[in-house]
This record gives structure tokens, sequence and C-alpha cells, in this order.
């Protein structure tokens, strides 16, 4: 493709309605995640606190493969518009579970709405988007995936606070409704003659082809189920009041880089991305165990002249974090792609997905394992999740190729 033929490219309209649908899947389930924490508390289930993400993500890694399977062969709206009724679902009866079982029941029955619906649109992305322009398509499919986090993260404490905790539960119901009724429209990629009887063989559930860009995934996923278990509680502890501070600056920053890094990803290959991003997050982590170590210090000698490095640090960590998530995510997308025909599309996002929770679980079973009573081993959790990064590089660099063009 010349570089004329670059800029007239236009993308879909069905690109834009499916990037809207799944901005407000995100929306969905990200809206009442910054109060879970407290939800269960207030069930007696504080000891369990670092099962939030873990009970979510195991449901999703369960219906990963099997969501590949149905994407390729049931057609890729079958997917989307299923997890979206897990959403709806969920939304309607966390307010009626008055217990810890209960509630983690829900949350896992939440989690396989994750576990189907972007496994669909990311391959419908892939099936209407020409391969030269995929990595920046992921991105903006990214952005909008991010712009929805967002908005829920902002916005859900303020219903909750407003409104009550009920309507924020329903409201994230009807926002999973409104996904459903946009995938509904949009046309299904995968052909009829296409479809095939479901055979249980492993072959049917894994692409196996995808595992170089899978395991990048599941080393920079480790660091999201921790990071989403303790943010709140460690910022603040660090004496800030916005207990979604980090999450606002990393997600937006994400939102900036993710269009560049799609193009960077289209010219010079997705290893080369992912050893940015990679790169970036190392430098985050060891930004927010530097401030750990000052935090573990002041309150184990109960220090009162001892000062923890300010906002800018703070800051700087989550910048980094941001520009690494921005980086990975379109590149890994798109690497996975890359490895697979229309045919096999549906299992090659599945088996990136697949690690995306394995890491994920890592993660906030990592920060289940160093709670320290009410409070956490920070030094631990952000030294682990630096070390997956690092590998995560160390792979990157391995696998980067000489020539142009997706690694």
């Amino acid at each position: 493709m010349t570089a004329a033929d670059s800029t007239r490219y236009k993308y879909p309209k069905s690109f834009w309605v499916m990037c809207l649908g799944a901005m407000s899947f995100f929306f969905s389930f990200n809206l009442i995640l910054p109060e879970l924490s407290t939800e269960l508390r207030a069930r007696g289930g504080a000891d369990y606190v670092g099962w939030i993400i873990p009970a979510f993500s195991i449901s999703a890694l369960i219906a990963r493969p099997f969501s590949g399977w149905i994407t390729d062969n049931l057609g890729r709206k079958w997917a989307m518009i299923g997890g979206c009724l897990f959403c709806i679902v969920a939304g309607c009866f966390y307010p009626w579970v008055s217990t810890v079982t209960g509630f983690l029941v829900v949350r896992a029955i939440h989690g396989f709405s994750t576990g189907f619906t972007p496994t669909g649109f990311t391959a419908f992305t892939a099936d209407i988007v020409q391969e030269s322009h995929r990595g920046r398509a992921m991105g903006w499919q990214g952005m909008f995936n991010n712009l929805g986090t967002t908005i829920g993260y902002a916005l859900g404490a303020l219903i909750a606070l407003h409104w009550g905790i009920d309507w924020m539960y329903y409201i994230s119901a009807a926002l999973a409704a409104t996904a459903w009724m946009l995938f509904m429209s949009l046309p299904e990629t995968r052909k009829p003659a296409q479809k095939k009887e479901f055979q249980f063989r492993l072959s049917n559930l894994f692409f196996w082809p995808a595992w170089k860009p899978s395991a990048i995934m599941l080393l920079v996923c480790v660091s999201l189920g921790s990071i989403l278990t303790v943010m709140s509680d460690f910022t603040l502890a660090l004496g800030y009041t916005n207990k979604g501070l980090f999450l606002s600056i990393y997600i937006g920053i994400s939102l900036l880089f993710r269009l560049v890094s799609g193009r960077i990803s289209d010219l010079v290959g997705r290893a080369w991305s992912t050893a940015i991003g990679t790169f970036a997050q190392v430098l985050s982590m060891a930004i927010l165990i530097y401030l750990a170590i000052a935090l573990d210090h002041k309150n184990t000698m109960n220090c009162l002249d001892c000062k923890i490095p300010g906002l800018l640090w703070f800051g700087a960590a989550a910048v980094f974090y941001g520009i690494g998530q921005g980086f990975n995510a379109p590149s890994l997308f798109a690497w996975a792609s890359d490895t697979a025909d229309a045919q096999h599309r549906g299992r090659a996002m599945a088996m990136l997905f697949m690690s995306l929770e394995m890491g994920i679980i890592i993660g906030g079973l990592t920060a289940n394992h160093f709670i320290e009573g009410l409070g956490w081993n920070y030094i631990g959790i952000f030294a682990v999740s630096g070390s997956a990064f690092l590998l995560g590089l160390i792979l990157s660099l391995v696998w980067i190729q000489k020539r142009k063009g997706p690694a």
C-alpha cells in the first residue's frame, strides 16, 4: 500500500459502531469496580477482597477457549452478544446478594462476559480492516475500550454516592444492554459455509501459532491483577484522597499513545512496539517500588519527619504505565491476528485473551498472598509485577525481526 493509499483509507461504518458497542461494554463492567471492595467488606468479606479480580478472571479464562470456537464457527456476533447477556444478568443480581459467597458467585458469573464479548469484536475488527492498518485499528478499538473504562472509573463512585449502590448496578446492566443492541446491528462476517460441527479437541480450543504474543500478554497482565486490587488503597496510603488517581492518569496516557503505537507497530513490527511498552512499565514499577519503600519506612519507623516522594513521582509512575499499556495492547492483538487466517482468527484472539486472564489471575492472587491484615506488602507486589515486565522486555528483544512489518 502506498502512502497515498494509506491517506485515503477509511474504516467501515460498522467498525465505528463496533467501537461504540465495545466502549459501552467496558463502561458497564468497570462502572462498579471501584466500589466492589467496599461492597464485599460490607458483607463481611474483608479477608476475600483479594479474590474480587481472580473470581472474575477465572470465569473469563474458562470461557475463552469456547469463545474462540463460537467466534470462528457460530459467528462473531454470537460471542459479542452472549457476553453482554452475562453482564446484564450480573448487574441485576448484585443488589440482591447479601452473603460473601453469593457476591463472589455473581462476580464469577460476571466474568463470563469478558470471556466472550472481546473475542468476538476483536475478530470482527480483524475481519473488516485491511492488514496494513490492523495495528492502527486495534489502537482505535483499544482507545474506545479505555474510554469506557475511564468513564466507568470516574462515574461509578459518583453514581453510588448520589443515587445509591443499587442504581450503580442497574446502570451497569443498562449499559451492557446498550452494547448488546449495538452489536446486534452489525453484519456477521463469518460465512455460514465456513461453520463446523463442534468436536472437543485441544486443537479446536487453542491456537498455538499465537503463543509468542500470548506469552508476552500473560507477563504484562500480571500487574493488572495486582494494581486493580491494591492501587486504590496504595493511593490513599500515600495521602491522596482520589483513590482512582493512578488509574485515571495511566488510562488517559494510554489513550494518547494507542494510535501512535499502532502506527509504529504496523511500520516496524509488533515486537519492537512491545519492547517499548514493557520498558516503560519496568520504569513504572521501579518508581512504585521506590514509593513503597519510602511508605514502608515511614510506617515501620513511625517517622513523623520522613517525607514520601510527592505527586510528581506518583504521576510519573502512572504515565510510564500508561505508555506501556498504549504500546502493548494494540501490538499484541495485531500480532495475534497476524498469526491466523479468517478461519482461525477467533481462536487466535481467544488464545491471547486466555493469557490476559491468566496474567490477571496471577496478579490478583499475588496481591492476595501479600495481604497483611488490613494492609498490603506493596514492595513485594510491585516487585513481582516488575519482574514480569522485565521478562516481557527480554522476550520482545529476542523476537524482534530485522525486517520491517509485523513481527
